[in-house]
């Protein structure tokens, strides 16, 4: 790998890493709409008409956790959570990059020491 390539790596990947410390709040999960039942006899769900709500859903050890979101809470839940679907984007990223540039530099010195071993008379 030339050294250019090694550096231009090393470029997107400091990149990135400054766009994931611009990100800003996040969470994890989805946010989902529910139906729900309030549990009031004389409201109208109880006739089957349900309510609306938002909740967060994640899975946490394999089971499903979810957490409700107030109405007034909704829109920024939302970006939050297309905010944690982009960090896992980016530290994917990230992560790719940081492999590439190890196994670069793996074949950097590998072809260093092949380039001393036939420059050297005594090999």
């Amino acid at each position: 790998m030339k050294d250019d390539s090694y550096q231009s790596l090393v470029s997107k990947r400091d990149a990135i890493l400054e766009e994931l410390g611009q990100v800003g709040p996040f969470v994890q999960g989805s946010l989902c709409k529910v139906k729900v039942k309030c549990g009031n006899p004389e409201c109208r769900c109880a006739r089957g008409e349900t309510h609306e709500a938002y909740v967060l859903s994640k899975k946490v050890r394999g089971k499903t956790v979810t957490t409700h979101v107030p109405r007034d809470l909704v829109e920024e839940v939302k970006t939050w959570a297309e905010r944690h679907k982009n960090v896992k984007r980016l530290i994917k990223e990230i992560s790719e990059l940081s492999e590439q540039i190890i196994r670069g530099h793996v074949r950097r010195k590998r072809g260093r020491k092949s380039q001393k071993r036939s420059a050297d008379p005594a090999s």
